[in-house]
């Protein structure tokens, strides 16, 4: 499972505009579920949403909002309900993975 608390402890301001992806697809949205689960919508169901990208900042943002703690969110893709379990930092992007 991902530490998010460790991610945003450990970044500099400029990643706060890395774009989210995951196995790298931009991530577009996000809701919660249950039990501090954040979805993250990676699916492009139109053309032309590329200026819609989530950023990591927007994602912590997100997440101090549903008043879940960093170190107790999940982090799980919206149409498997699958767990991201480790992430990279890859041009200018925070790609979560399954792996």
């Amino acid at each position: 499972m991902i530490n998010f608390k460790n991610i945003i402890d450990s970044v500099s301001p400029e990643k706060l505009d890395f774009i989210v992806t995951i196995e790298n697809y931009p991530v577009w949205d996000y809701k919660t579920g249950k039990h501090n689960i954040v979805y993250l919508i990676s699916e492009d169901p139109w053309q032309g949403v590329e200026d819609e990208y989530v950023t990591l900042g927007e994602l912590r943002k997100y997440i101090v909002s549903c008043e879940i703690p960093f170190d107790l969110v999940e982090l799980r893709t919206e149409a498997d309900k699958e767990l991201l379990k480790s992430f990279t930092w890859e041009n200018k992007q925070l790609n979560f993975s399954h792996f």
